[in-house]
């Protein structure tokens, strides 16, 4: 009871770190969770002044963290109370204060220019368009842009930032993986879960590669 009593009142004291801020980290998410259940969380736990929640991605795949824009800094210490108790799909959930989440590119390969790299980290996995785009992985490792677009040709896709239909998401430096990964923009969201309907656990080209290389895909929020 004491102890309990004496970390509210820590929680109450203003920390310099946290002066400004109006952001609020969610960590311990569920992988499977969409904004549409951070605003129900945000409507449930009567939250003040959120102007926009954002999922948290590493190579365009859920991290298990969010972050929640406020309007104000002055809302921070209330919403944050109001979490301490909160959970997601019946999992509790932890939030903190934060600074402005940023996009992280990772360690990439320096003959690679910057502006031209899909990495997927960061906020909406570092993509401005939200739900317009879906990420797909499990190609063989050495499958070329062209091989992919013509791959899904069934389905009607916007080049990815003025480049082409499927963009490969880049591994860091030090890494190696036999599969490769690949960032689609389906014409509307429609589309885009249609897509993710007939791909998603299915096998890539399985008269040929039997069920090595199968398929998975989700729809950036």
């Amino acid at each position: 009871m004491f102890r309990s009593t004496a970390i509210r009142r820590m929680r109450d004291v203003t920390r310099p770190w946290d002066e400004g801020r109006t952001h609020i980290q969610l960590r311990d998410l569920p992988r499977s969770a969409l904004p549409t259940d951070l605003r129900r969380l945000c409507i449930r736990e009567q939250l003040l002044g959120v102007t926009d929640v954002t999922i948290d991605y590493h190579r365009f795949r859920p991290t298990g963290r969010a972050y929640l824009t406020l309007a104000h800094t002055d809302q921070l210490y209330k919403n944050l109370q109001a979490l301490e108790k909160s959970s997601v799909a019946s999992l509790p959930i932890r939030a903190f204060s934060s600074p402005p989440p940023q996009s992280n590119p990772g360690r990439l390969h320096r003959t690679v220019p910057q502006g031209q790299v899909l990495t997927g980290n960061g906020p909406h996995g570092g993509i401005r368009s939200r739900m317009k785009h879906v990420v797909i992985w499990g190609f063989p490792g050495k499958m070329s842009e062209r091989a992919v677009e013509n791959y899904l040709q069934d389905f009607r896709l916007d080049n990815v930032k003025d480049q082409s239909e499927a963009v490969q998401v880049m591994l860091p430096t030090t890494t190696f993986s036999l599969y490769s990964r690949y960032l689609v923009r389906p014409v509307s969201t429609s589309e885009a879960h249609r897509l993710v309907r007939q791909l998603h656990m299915s096998y890539y080209e399985p008269e040929h590669w039997r069920k090595r290389y199968q398929l998975r895909a989700r729809v950036v929020y």
